[in-house]
């Protein structure tokens, strides 16, 4: 699932070492809120959390960000846990930013100048090639 909406509060953050690597990592919590509907009058929240250490530097509470995220249900113990997990995280601008540099450019088509061919293969006194064999002094206009 993918929701755009802000950054709502940041929580503290957690950090420590792995267990099984040694690796020191650090994770920042924060509420996002977002509008899963736009006629949606109440704005639902969702508690996500983050290990990316680009995204921990530059997030800022009120920023508005998509985030993509999912989730997943386990069952330790005999009881039964929901997880959310952060799979994506953008900022809207960036966002932006990107379709717009990636918004393909209007081409003209080219003008094509068959009623003056014609003139002058009739001033040659020869009809043009009107879909009989091609013709070797006719350029092809063909895109390959």
């Amino acid at each position: 699932m993918e929701f755009t909406g802000r950054v709502k509060k940041l929580l503290p953050v957690r950090s420590g070492t792995s267990q099984r690597t040694g690796n020191e990592w650090k994770a920042l919590p924060f509420i996002f809120e977002y509008y899963e509907h736009e006629s949606d009058r109440y704005a639902d929240t969702v508690l996500l959390e983050t290990f990316d250490t680009n995204v921990i530097n530059n997030l800022e509470e009120g920023m508005e960000v998509i985030c993509g995220f999912g989730h997943r249900t386990r069952e330790y113990d005999g009881k039964i846990y929901n997880d959310i997990r952060l799979y994506k995280i953008e900022s809207v601008r960036k966002a932006q930013r990107d379709a717009q540099r990636q918004a393909p450019t209007t081409v003209q088509p080219a003008v094509q100048a068959q009623p003056a061919a014609t003139a002058e293969a009739q001033a040659q006194g020869s009809a043009p090639n009107q879909g009989g064999a091609p013709n070797p002094d006719e350029e092809e206009d063909l895109p390959f």
